[in-house]
């Protein structure tokens, strides 16, 4: 059984753990909400992904928590537009940055109404063993609900990490 920790506001959480689930009909995955309130019942969890879309310094007095948390993880997918200061980690290799800035991993190329092209910047052996290539891909943007542009680019990232290849629209 996978745990994946989102660290991002109520409604983000849901909106990014309802896409997955849509996408990817797996049982053993199980999303757990990390806030102030859920932090302490989490902290011996090993979760095997942390999203890391909400401001860390909400967390200055559990900061310690949180960083053992994404030290003991596979894989730590972070907005570094948001978080620009470092977290410790164990394997560097596993750290996946996105945002709109040129140092991000994962980033956008140009955004339109309609779809969004993003840049995947470094090469990133994923959950299979297989290496996620330098590449640029353009997704189409569902309308239904809105994603946010962070939203959309912890779906894809998320899916390219578990080797999914249902990301031609979000």
């Amino acid at each position: 059984m996978s745990f994946i920790g989102v660290v991002a506001s109520r409604k983000c959480f849901e909106k990014i753990k309802n896409r997955i689930l849509e996408k990817i009909k797996e049982e053993n995955i199980n999303f757990i909400h990390i806030n102030l309130r859920s932090i302490e019942n989490v902290k011996n969890i090993k979760f095997e992904t942390i999203i890391l879309e909400d401001k860390l310094e909400k967390f200055k007095n559990k900061k310690d928590i949180l960083e053992k948390l994404c030290h003991n993880s596979e894989y730590v997918i972070i907005n570094t537009d948001i978080n620009p200061e470092k977290i410790e980690i164990k394997d560097k290799k596993k750290e996946i940055t996105y945002g709109l800035n040129q140092k991000a991993i994962v980033t956008v190329s140009s955004i339109s109404d309609s779809d969004i092209l993003i840049y995947w910047q470094k090469n990133i052996e994923n959950k299979a063993g297989k290496l996620i290539e330098i590449e640029e891909k353009r997704i189409k943007r569902n309308r239904k609900d809105a994603l946010k542009i962070y939203e959309i680019l912890i779906l894809y990232t998320f899916f390219k990490v578990y080797d999914t290849n249902i990301i031609e629209e979000i």
